[in-house]
């Protein structure tokens, strides 16, 4: 029982990470780690000849399960859902690097279960294909398609993902906090595209818009008319999670918003603003 308790623990942060990669709630990795390490438990250690793989695959298998179950909930969800913001753990050597920007985290909503599993294990957690063929029992070939399906995607979305846009999205941010500050977010109008997009997600705890606003001059209108009612709280500062600059706003002390943005491809303009306002999203970040 110790050794087996021993090798759970060896690969915990990186089946943690996959599990919340994949279903974005913090919750829902938990609870899939905690099945796992019971179902982990009942087998016998003689029997198992790769720990790694085998660990991985109870937790991918119960995650995609999530994903199918939580599709269907989502389109009940009250507005816009937003993956939970989490502060990184601290870095792992058997995860190593970690490659994912909060605006990939959106932007991966958007593929099949299938899809976004191939592309999690392959782009970030250096999986091959013959490994995740292995653990979603397809071919190689069929995640090597899969992959370049959820690319092709992804870049579709046209919002920026990159992890090395750091400096570019420090400035937008910068330049939102200035034009809160000042009252005045005309200035901001021109550095958004024209069919710039805006989702704020309330949960139904915190009044939103039930749906993403298109176009630029809609945001700005929207944002110039909750401005007045403390929708920017009374305290802000800039922070960075996965690995991006946001902008954290405060009221009474208490975390009450976290705002992202997605940039252009081009990295000029701001393409999509994401707003999370859901306080069950935010009760882990201080």
């Amino acid at each position: 029982m110790e050794d087996a308790i021993l090798i759970f623990n060896n690969f915990k942060s990186l089946l943690y990470s996959i599990a919340y990669r994949i279903c974005h709630s913090r919750e829902e990795a938990e609870d899939i780690l905690q099945e796992v390490q019971l179902k982990w438990l009942e087998q016998p250690m003689d029997s198992i000849a790769n720990p790694k793989a085998y660990l991985s695959k109870l937790v991918v298998n119960r995650s995609i399960n999530y994903l199918n179950s939580a599709r269907v909930k989502r389109l009940d969800y009250y507005g816009p859902w937003i993956p939970e913001p989490e502060i990184e753990h601290v870095e792992d050597p058997i995860i190593g690097k970690e490659k994912i920007t909060y605006a990939l985290l959106v932007v991966i909503e958007s593929l099949t279960p299938q899809e976004r599993v191939v592309f999690l294990l392959k782009d970030i957690f250096d999986y091959s294909h013959k490994e995740i063929s292995q653990l979603l029992d397809i071919t190689p070939e069929n995640s090597r398609k899969l992959l370049s399906r959820s690319k092709k995607t992804i870049k579709e979305v046209n919002v920026s993902v990159d992890r090395f846009s750091n400096s570019e999205n420090q400035q937008f941010i910068d330049l939102f906090n200035t034009s809160i500050e000042k009252g005045n977010l005309t200035p901001l109008l021109t550095y958004l595209t024209t069919e710039a997009k805006m989702s704020i997600d309330g949960g139904q705890k915190r009044r939103a818009p039930l749906r993403t606003l298109v176009r630029s001059t809609r945001i700005v209108t929207f944002l110039k008319g909750v401005m007045p009612h403390a929708f920017f709280g009374d305290e802000r500062f800039v922070s960075k999670i996965y690995q991006q600059p946001c902008l954290v706003i405060k009221e009474k002390g208490q975390v009450k918003s976290i705002l992202f943005l997605g940039l252009n491809i081009e990295k000029n303009k701001v393409q999509h603003i994401f707003i999370i306002n859901n306080p069950d999203k935010l009760k882990h970040i201080s």
